[in-house]
């Protein structure tokens, strides 16, 4: 199984980042691992999301 994660923020002041390592380490508590991130600073009024769409056009 695949995990796939997708990190967003807002705005410019908030840092998608910033839930990176607690996402690592909360899936690795059930053994699993993130097979890729997808992370933007992005509006979600907007729907120019580029890793959004990125992430929903990956082949299963």
């Amino acid at each position: 199984m695949f995990i796939r994660a997708y990190l967003r923020a807002s705005t410019s002041e908030q840092d998608a980042n910033r839930a990176k390592s607690s996402l690592k380490k909360f899936v690795s508590g059930f053994s699993k691992r993130i097979a890729s991130f997808y992370i933007e600073n992005k509006s979600g009024n907007s729907l120019d999301r580029p890793e959004l769409i990125r992430l929903l056009s990956t082949p299963t």
